[in-house]
């Protein structure tokens, strides 16, 4: 059997393209040993919705083994959808059928105008309106629409689906997105029709109440679209907002991020009033091709409880972000309201603990005109929220079946998984995976529940090593790395991307901005975003070795930060006291040099390549004079981050390494695994004590349930990671959905499955697997761009067995023991140890 998988354009699945010259990529099934690519040819047409032309646009037949081919035919059409058409033959001449998949072109030659409301009411969601003539039939209908915060569309009052809350967020001066969504023609009739656009605030009006600093890029909501309708005679008709469009208030009265949604019915504004055309906020408008945000798992009440007369609380039993639906009672008087708030922990009464939201009151809400509601629900728009447990007022009676939960994020799951022979290593990566897949909103996040909600960049250095193993980051990371260029000034990035809070320059442990780069590229193999953003990452390294004295970054807000309070300068300011914040800021110099003499070489640029690897000997040299001491095998203060770190990124001297570890691991014994990492060193220590033949240690890390630990939380009922190792009651930093500490689970596939991509795209890979003693299975999956490898172990018998599969077209290297590698192709192995 020979079929194709998936066929990826610039590493997605979503029909979205912003690319002159996209990739395309696919994974290929076939059950055997040994076999690949020997080739391929790739058929692109032009298309309407239905008809297919009959010559190919362009075409691609090659022999070799590149699982992957860039476009370099015609310029593509604007908005014009295309059909790609695959057919791959394997070195055994068997050739696959047929596979096709669609995308879009979604670059158009933006000419509408930006409009907005006459009249401005904080928080209230407008609707942007304007009727048209359809006199012919209709062949396809597309709308490219960017309303800021957030839009939703509509074409005669059918919902024109999108994401539920887009464009994705940007800094509107340097970029704005617009989604491109096909119009389904059966609301679309002939004669008079309409089309509007709610749009709220989302981000375009934001206010960081922390510091009173309101970020660069807000104002008032406001909207510019185009929609192209094709006739079946070939003609076409573009309709742009301009001068022409009427807009009125919604009974959305009220619509934010923080603060959640009112819907009040007895505000209906049927007054047209003329919009203003307005200027454009100065973001370059792109297409917004990452996968949308949707409503993905639907979570039913476990329990349901009055805590006092009136008050229902619901427990979901999982810590999300996303919203409620709720069923309206069969009849409601004038001004009832129905009152849904949002939190993560209880009192000790069982009332909502909303403490740690601060300032976002996380409560939507539904105001009747008084009317009969039968079979009626209600869901806010344009918000979500960070919860397990909400409370209800307002109705006399609430059942399992009157309201239910959605989470809400980019559909970017990858098939990807994890299972062992340990309940609570299990239970950590569920942790893990769920607190990621609550904090991805066209932002990587850092929580979904208070006024934050904000794409750190310091937590994000471990994160973004971790996050592509479960989700595919193909697209998600291109975005990140055009939002950090957006706010990079003479080199400096910032510490939130968009630039929200924090500072310029950023700390320099944010080489998040570079291993978004390295990991995109190991991901898809495409140069395409390394190229773009080349300058921008020499810009950044640069600046931090202008602010470094004799190769010691000088400068440092971070560092390791959020370890176990006894290990913070206080309980609550949670800077690192063991770890010095100039040794992590210089490690991340060092760090950043390596990266860009490895994008260097890729990119062919000699002399840069040689200028890096050059900088980073200083760096190391500097490093070592400063805080190593040979004697002792010391580094610095020779706390757990101290002694993890330079190990982790190869700093110190081979014939010390041992030794380095070696006191690592003693002091964790000697204090019983009670460690001293923070948010960047807990992942690291991890690796090192198992690189260095201590892996027992590090499972014990990993599977203890005393504080501190993710046992701990889990102890506690925590169903995501938390944001500290202490269960507090207080509203500063305590957040308990946080994926800085999730990316442990870079662990247990990069270590316990082994699994770790040597070259691009996955097209060599190693496997590794490390066995801890007390842990007698493991078995897991990573789908990959060219399929899914797995790895399963299970020490019985008086042997480890292992298993591995290996995808269409890949090679492996597997580590048997006693530093023996076997090399394998494609197919499943099996390997007594």
């Amino acid at each position: 059997m020979l079929e194709i998988d998936k066929l990826y354009v610039d590493g997605s699945l979503f029909k979205v393209v912003d690319n002159d010259a996209p990739v395309f990529s696919w994974s290929v099934l076939s059950y055997g040993k040994d076999l690949y690519q020997k080739s391929f040819r790739l058929d692109l047409f032009e298309r309407g919705t239905s008809v297919l032309s009959l010559e190919p646009f362009w075409s691609a037949e090659r022999e070799t083994k590149e699982q992957s081919v860039k476009y370099d035919g015609p310029s593509l059409g604007e908005g014009k959808s295309y059909m790609a058409i695959l057919t791959v033959t394997d070195n055994l001449g068997r050739t696959s059928k047929h596979y096709s998949r669609t995308f879009v072109n979604g670059r158009v030659n933006w000419d509408a105008d930006w409009i907005a409301a006459s009249e401005d009411r904080k928080e209230a969601v407008v609707e942007f309106r304007h009727e048209f003539d359809v006199e012919k039939d209709v062949k396809e209908c597309v709308l490219f629409v960017c309303g800021i915060g957030y839009h939703r569309a509509y074409v005669n009052g059918q919902e024109v689906k999108g994401g539920v809350l887009a464009p994705s967020v940007s800094n509107y001066n340097k970029t704005c997105y617009y989604e491109v969504l096909d119009v389904d023609l059966r609301n679309i009739r002939h004669g008079r029709n309409e089309v509007s656009v709610f749009v709220g605030e989302g981000w375009r009006r934001i206010n960081t109440l922390q510091m009173g600093y309101t970020a660069s890029f807000t104002g008032t909501p406001q909207l510019t679209a185009m929609m192209r309708i094709t006739f079946t005679d070939g003609s076409e008709e573009w309709i742009k907002t301009d001068e022409n469009w009427k807009w009125r208030f919604t009974p959305y009265v009220s619509c934010t991020i923080f603060g959640g949604s009112i819907y009040d019915e007895r505000v209906f504004d049927n007054e047209d009033k003329d919009v203003l055309v307005v200027d454009s906020p100065g973001g370059v408008m792109r297409p917004d091709v990452l996968e949308p945000i949707i409503e993905q798992k639907t979570y039913k009440p476990k329990s349901i409880f009055c805590p006092e007369e009136g008050v229902y609380v619901v427990d979901f039993g999982q810590n999300i972000a996303g919203y409620c639906h709720i069923k309206l009672p069969a009849f409601m008087e004038p001004g009832q309201e129905i009152v849904v708030k949002h939190a993560e922990e209880l009192e000790e009464d069982g009332n909502l603990y909303t403490a740690p939201l601060r300032d976002a009151a996380q409560t939507d809400k539904f105001i009747s005109k008084g009317a009969i509601y039968e079979g009626q629900w209600f869901s806010p728009i344009f918000t979500y929220h960070g919860f397990r447990y909400v409370s209800v007022t307002g109705v006399e009676l609430l059942g399992k079946e009157d309201i239910y939960a959605v989470s809400v994020y980019n559909a970017i799951d990858k098939d990807s998984f994890f299972t062992s022979g340990s309940p609570i290593l299990n239970q950590v990566h569920q942790n893990a995976i769920m607190t990621e897949r609550a904090n991805i909103h066209s932002l990587l996040t850092d929580c979904p529940q208070r006024d934050e909600r904000m794409q750190w960049l310091n937590d994000a250095t471990v994160r973004f090593q971790a996050i592509p193993y479960c989700f595919n980051i193909n697209r998600m990371f291109v975005k990140v790395i055009r939002d950090v260029i957006n706010d990079q000034v003479d080199g400096m990035i910032t510490c939130t991307a968009p630039f929200v809070y924090g500072q310029r320059p950023a700390d320099p442990v944010c080489s998040s901005f570079l291993i978004a780069g390295l990991e995109h590229y190991m991901a898809i193999g495409s140069t395409d975003i390394l190229e773009e953003a080349y300058e921008s990452f020499k810009a950044w390294e640069k600046y931090l070795l202008s602010r470094s004295d004799n190769y010691i970054v000088n400068y440092s807000y971070y560092g390791d930060w959020a370890s176990p309070s006894y290990a913070c300068m206080s309980e609550e300011f949670a800077v690192s006291k063991v770890t010095p914040g100039d040794l992590m800021s210089t490690g991340y110099s060092y760090l950043n040099c390596k990266m860009l003499h490895e994008f260097a070489l890729i990119l062919g640029r000699e002399e840069d390549a040689d200028f890096f690897k050059e900088t980073s000997e200083k760096i190391k040299d500097a490093f070592l004079e400063k805080w190593f001491d040979k004697e002792s095998c010391m580094v610095a203060t020779g706390s757990h981050a101290c002694q993890a770190f330079p190990l982790w990124l190869g700093i110190i001297p081979e014939e010390y390494r041992q030794k380095v570890c070696d006191i690592l691991r003693n002091d964790l014994v000697q204090n019983k695994y009670q460690f001293t990492t923070g948010n960047l060193c807990t992942r690291y220590m991890l690796e090192v004590l198992t690189q260095y033949g201590y892996v027992d240690d590090a499972y014990e890390i990993m599977t203890k349930e005393t504080y501190p630990s993710i046992g701990y939380m889990i102890q506690n009922e925590a169903t995501t990671i938390w944001e500290r190792f202490e269960l507090k009651k207080n509203p500063g930093m305590n957040s308990h959905n946080h994926p800085m500490y999730g990316s442990v689970y870079y662990w247990f596939y990069a270590y316990v499955l082994g699994i770790k991509p040597s070259e691009k795209a996955f097209d060599v890979v190693d496997i590794k697997p490390y066995f801890p003693s007390k842990l007698l299975s493991a078995h897991g999956e990573v789908e990959t761009i060219k399929g899914k490898i797995s790895v399963r172990w299970a020490n019985r018998y008086g042997n480890i067995h292992l298993y591995v599969t290996v995808p269409f077209g890949v090679t492996a290297n597997v580590h048997v023991k006693d530093g023996e590698v076997v090399t394998v192709n494609s197919g499943c192995h099996y390997f007594r140890i």
